[in-house]
């Protein structure tokens, strides 16, 4: 059963990799890789799509080019971004 709660941060570890590894047209419930990633981390394919267009919101590469993600990153999609920018390689593992 898909949890309710807010994202730990070993689900936004999750959701992040996702992210660095999926084209932003790819971003959506149905695709089956988001589907197969929800149910390890026990959130529903519709929340794992919506985090991932949330931090897409964050990112220089989709925002510059006029595309936008959802407007709802959360104060924790911002500092695991921030993390990730300041020490890549301890992300990258």
């Amino acid at each position: 059963m898909p949890s309710n709660k807010g994202w730990t941060r070993q689900e936004l570890l999750v959701a992040f990799g996702i992210y660095c590894q999926m084209p932003f047209g790819k971003l959506h419930s149905k695709n089956p890789e988001i589907i197969k990633h929800a149910e390890q981390i026990w959130k529903t394919p519709s929340a794992l799509a919506m985090k991932l267009t949330n931090i897409s919101s964050l990112d220089p590469a989709i925002t510059s080019t006029g595309r936008k993600g959802l407007s709802g990153a959360s104060f924790a999609d911002k500092k695991m971004l921030k993390e990730m920018q300041n020490d890549w390689e301890i992300f990258a593992l």
